[in-house]
């Protein structure tokens, strides 16, 4: 599949490039770069949510599936972005919400009219709360609406409202927007927290706490899901080579299993790899030894608009750490993924105040710590905590924040990815970690590359008689703390540590 040779760029639409000045990014600054792109080597976007939105949670809270948002720009704009990118070579998928959509939607208006209304049952209404289930955001997940005296589920905010999936016409629906973008010419989605779907209506078990904290044990991961992930698999095979990748809300890797595979998700994001708070090498590496056991080609990120930039949050801020993160996502076995910025290098953006907090996760943490009695630092405390925006800051573009050295790193780790069968479709014949070294050889027919990343310390003594391909540091016996090279070697040699 084309989606295996592919270095992917996430654009977080609303902070990418702002062509019109009103601190918005939008269509026309994607189009604009579509050129940087190719020139970094980008083969595939990834497209955040555009659709029209109240933008509660910055687009994923839809509001129409069949259109785009006046922030960003029109359909036109849209089919020309779509056009450019493929001019360049660049396939485009797009997130799609199906998990809610958000309360300002026709369907969601229509339902809250009247018990009897025609579209009351694409959503989850009950004369009571059924369960202690709370949000993922903050907050109980059942919200009283007057007009009819009952309650609605919502996972997230109270504004992003889930639908039903016992209706068979919800699904119905979803497809025919699935039909629309493909028949413009999509090369696939990205399904946001497809795993949290509520596919029954029947069972409504507490979930369990531990430790204070409500475990999401029955929110998620319901009877039904896979059988409906079949039904997507096949719906959408109609067209001819699409992408089909699932934000699977879990942090390991048995968990995501069940969702990937010939007949469902052509892959899935790996959290268990990717979402690490602090750099942990030893985890790094088992999570992907795990990946090959369970032969799944895991997408390879360390960075995505949820979570801070790796190059604060794991390299603190050291440029060297960052090239041989890089040397990693590009070298490895899987599908990269890098995000917006992070070959200039950018920073994490800090909020100071909780005026500077626009996400809705970080503003409901501070709302209901003020309820419950915090005073507004310890709040802020906590909305900085939760909040989302360190990595959703507009990128400005300026040339003084270029690191040249840095970006054209990344331009050489990606060329040099894009010309190697052996690492688009290559596999392992090891994969080791000793001390602070990782190494892993990779083999496509008869040509073989090594590779040697050393996190740690001190240097180790490389192998005589190689053949170097590429590396972060200038020929030498040696390889240097914090530096990494790929050589050609005999199958039987290895590094002296």
């Amino acid at each position: 599949m084309w989606y295996q040779r592919t270095v992917f760029y996430e654009i977080y639409v609303p902070s990418f490039c702002d062509s019109n000045g009103d601190g918005i990014g939008d269509l026309q600054g994607i189009i604009s770069k579509i050129p940087y792109l190719s020139e970094l080597g980008i083969k595939g976007i990834w497209l955040t949510p555009f659709y029209p939105s109240p933008r509660v949670d910055n687009g994923y809270d839809i509001s129409n599936y069949y259109d785009v948002d006046k922030t960003f720009g029109t359909m036109e704009d849209f089919k020309h972005l779509l056009e450019r990118a493929h001019e360049y070579g660049i396939r485009v998928i797009i997130d799609v919400v199906i998990n809610h959509t958000s309360n300002q939607h026709p369907w969601f208006l229509e339902s809250k009219k009247s018990k009897e209304n025609p579209y009351r049952n694409y959503y989850i209404w009950e004369e009571k709360p059924k369960n202690n289930w709370e949000s993922f955001f903050a907050g109980s997940a059942w919200e009283y609406e007057k007009e009819t005296n009952e309650y609605y589920y919502h996972a997230f905010s109270k504004e992003q409202v889930c639908l039903n999936y016992s209706n068979p016409r919800v699904k119905e629906e979803i497809f025919q927007v699935l039909k629309f973008w493909l028949d413009l010419g999509v090369d696939g989605f990205r399904f946001d927290v497809i795993n949290f779907l509520k596919m029954q209506r029947d069972k409504w078990p507490d979930n369990p706490y531990e430790n204070g904290k409500q475990l999401h044990k029955y929110d998620k991961n319901q009877p039904g899901i896979l059988k409906f992930i079949e039904e997507l698999k096949s719906f959408v095979s109609n067209w001819n080579d699409k992408f089909l990748l699932g934000e699977i809300g879990e942090d390991y890797l048995e968990d995501m299993l069940p969702y990937v595979g010939k007949e469902k998700l052509d892959a899935c994001f790996n959290f268990n790899i990717g979402s690490i708070e602090n750099f942990d090498l030893k985890k790094i590496y088992e999570e992907l030894v795990k990946c090959e056991k369970h032969q799944i080609v895991p997408t390879l990120f360390f960075s995505t608009h949820d979570m801070k930039r790796h190059f604060s949050r794991l390299c603190k801020e050291q440029v060297n750490h960052a090239k041989l993160l890089a040397f990693m996502m590009l070298t490895l076995k899987g599908v990269p993924f890098l995000y917006q910025g992070e070959e200039i290098p950018t920073k994490d953006f800090r909020p100071k105040s909780i005026e500077e907090i626009q996400d809705i996760q970080g503003r409901l943490w501070y709302n209901n710590a003020i309820k419950q009695g915090f005073n507004k630092e310890e709040a802020f405390a906590l909305a900085y905590q939760n909040t989302r925006d360190f990595s959703r800051s507009l990128l400005e573009w300026k040339d003084e924040d270029l690191n040249e050295d840095f970006y054209q790193f990344y331009q050489t780790m990606i060329a040099f990815r894009n010309e190697n069968e052996i690492l688009q479709t290559g596999n392992y014949d090891f994969i080791a970690l000793e001390d602070f070294v990782l190494s892993y050889r990779r083999t496509s027919g008869n040509q073989s590359i090594t590779f040697y990343l050393n996190f740690g310390e001190t240097e180790v003594l490389l192998p005589k008689g190689y053949q170097k391909v590429l590396g972060t540091q200038e020929e030498s016996e040696v390889l240097k703390p914090m530096n990494a090279v790929a050589l050609c070697l005999g199958k039987d040699e290895s590094l002296k540590l």
